[in-house]
């Protein structure tokens, strides 16, 4: 900010004289120390011509004097205009479509099954940074870039990094750790579907061994006190990259489940067990043509052995139990890495039925990643004791990742068969991974049938306090057929979509006082840019993702014809 005074006859000398008068210019440039002294920076005068009525003027001017005044500025906060406040987003409708090309996991080495945009591949989000670009108004405008720096992304071991923490207030009201799942006494062993179980057995020949495929078969310790997964060493192009996802959730455990002391021989650069594993899976992937592979599977399995060792003997003494005891929100590389494997082993195999009986655009299947999710999750406040309802379900995703991120009952509702039977297997296979890792998740309720005519809609919605609707491509008329429902929500409960509920620029009148859109209350708009190694937002497209979150209040309606001369 500058300040220029000007000193000078100028302002009472007569235009029609001619003559010759000096200036004083003082310019004031203040900056700030870090003990709040003041100091000026100064620039020269500057010449100039002086026009009257279009005529050239004939006074002339002396050079100026300048003279430094130390001087006290009061900072203030800009407030926006009228017309910042009004202004929305706009949005592009994009058309849904399903792709089969599979989701990136921790690593951009890994592979998983989760449909992703055929045009665009995969793109990983990172967390929200905190330069964040915020406007008052009515529904506040939030800008989120994540598109970090992806060469700083690569170079960060995630075996060597902080978990990193939530902006959310740590929920200290739930209970994370699973007391059925690190007792021995309930029973090891339960249904799921192993990695390998994935891969189809190689058809041996006469010169083969049956039991080749046996050889090739590595079983992998959880934290918990749970049955090992069972995982195939060899990778194809359309199965699971089983040796990095060994190594990936080594390294979620070690950062999570471990203390700084206990997670030394896990993290040790040259012989620590992490290192033991990346060694042999490199050894694996770069072997050289007659190099013996039977002996780097062996060395990789050696190195999964002395791993599992090392977490059986930290459970058995109670560590891990009392560690997990001290935590109350699982992090978000667990929860993205449980939803993967939920995806790959239970929906994957299924998706080619997702494209069948898509009947109209109301039906139009897509999918929201588990970074958006986790966004505006915490955006709408969600903790482990409120109710959260998906309306439009599909698979199952939003609804079981509210229910393992947050912990609160999670209720979905979706009218598409195919949908259904896909969202129940994902359930059952997320039941399985929730207790492998040892986490107790929220409660799961799927309901299958159009939700506006189904019978317990009601009653969900009078007991909901998030709901989420991606109602990206539906009719105007399914978005106000929905505006009426959300009358029976309970004021205060909030709304998330990825087009408004409420039109631009609206304003409670008399002539529109029964419009059922005057009980919501718009509180953010916000606009989602992803990047680094998962970035992609939505199933359908690349690129930002505009949302809306708004909120049922009856308030300003009452307020309105409670004022003087609306009755």
């Amino acid at each position: 900010m500058r300040g220029c005074q000007l000193s000078s006859p100028l302002n009472h000398f007569p235009m029609h004289t001619s003559s010759t008068f000096s200036t004083e210019l003082t310019f004031i440039a203040p900056t700030y120390s870090r003990n709040n002294s003041i100091h000026t920076s100064l620039h020269p005068p500057h010449s100039f011509t002086m026009n009257f009525g279009g005529k050239k003027s004939k006074i002339s001017a002396r050079p100026a004097t300048i003279r430094v005044i130390a001087t006290t500025v009061e900072r203030k906060t800009l407030t926006p205009s009228k017309q910042d406040t009004i202004q929305r987003i706009e949005t592009t409708r994009s058309r849904v479509h399903i792709s089969t090309a599979r989701s990136p996991s921790l690593s951009s080495r890994s592979r998983t099954a989760t449909p992703l945009s055929e045009k665009n591949g995969s793109v990983g989000l990172k967390p929200p940074r905190k330069d964040i670009q915020r406007r008052a108004s009515s529904a506040q405008r939030v800008f989120w870039d994540d598109g970090d720096d992806e060469e700083d992304e690569r170079q960060e071991s995630l075996s060597n990094k902080k978990q990193k923490v939530d902006r959310r207030d740590e929920d200290t009201r739930r209970r994370l750790r699973s007391r059925k799942a690190f007792s021995s006494e309930e029973g090891m062993a339960f249904k799921m579907v192993h990695a390998a179980d994935l891969v189809k057995p190689a058809v041996a020949t006469a010169s083969q061994s049956k039991n080749v495929d046996k050889d090739l078969i590595v079983e992998f310790q959880y934290p918990s006190a749970s049955q090992r997964e069972r995982y195939h060493l060899k990778s194809g192009k359309d199965v699971i990259d089983s040796k990095q996802e060994i190594i990936d959730i080594a390294k979620i455990v070690t950062d999570f489940y471990l203390n700084d002391k206990q997670a030394i021989q896990f993290r040790e650069p040259n012989g620590g067990f992490i290192r033991q594993l990346e060694r042999a899976k490199n050894m694996l992937t770069n072997q050289k043509k007659g190099a013996p592979v039977d002996q780097l599977y062996k060395d990789f399995k050696t190195a999964v052995k002395n791993y599992n060792t090392a977490i059986d003997r930290l459970r058995d003494t109670g560590a891990l139990s009392e560690n997990l005891d001290d935590k109350h929100n699982p992090s978000f590389d667990m929860v993205r890495m449980i939803m993967t494997q939920c995806y790959d082993r239970a929906v994957s195999p299924r998706v080619d039925n997702l494209r069948k009986n898509i009947e109209n655009k109301d039906n139009t299947y897509g999918e929201l990643r588990p970074k958006l999710i986790s966004h505006v999750l915490r955006e709408a406040g969600l903790q482990s004791d409120k109710v959260f309802v998906d309306l439009g379900s599909g698979v199952g995703n939003v609804v079981l990742q509210a229910a393992l991120e947050f912990g609160c009952r999670s209720v979905g509702f979706e009218m598409m068969q195919n949908a259904c039977d896909s969202a129940e297997a994902n359930k059952k296979e997320f039941l399985a991974r929730c207790r492998l890792w040892g986490l107790a998740a929220g409660l799961v309720q799927f309901e299958q049938g159009n939700f506006l005519e189904h019978p317990k809609l009601y009653q969900v919605l009078k007991s909901a306090n998030v709901i989420l609707v991606n109602n990206q491509v539906f009719t105007p008329d399914l978005n106000m057929a929905l505006i009426q429902h959300f009358l029976d929500l309970n004021d205060g409960c909030k709304i998330i979509s990825l087009q408004p509920f409420v039109p631009p620029y609206h304003t409670i009148t008399t002539s529109n006082i029964n419009d059922p859109v005057n009980n919501l209350i718009p509180i953010e708009e916000g606009v989602y840019s992803g990047g680094g190694i998962d970035s992609e937002a939505v199933s359908w497209q690349a690129g930002p993702v505009n949302y809306y979150i708004a909120e049922k209040n009856s308030g300003p309606v009452k307020k309105f014809l409670e004022s003087p001369g609306k009755n």
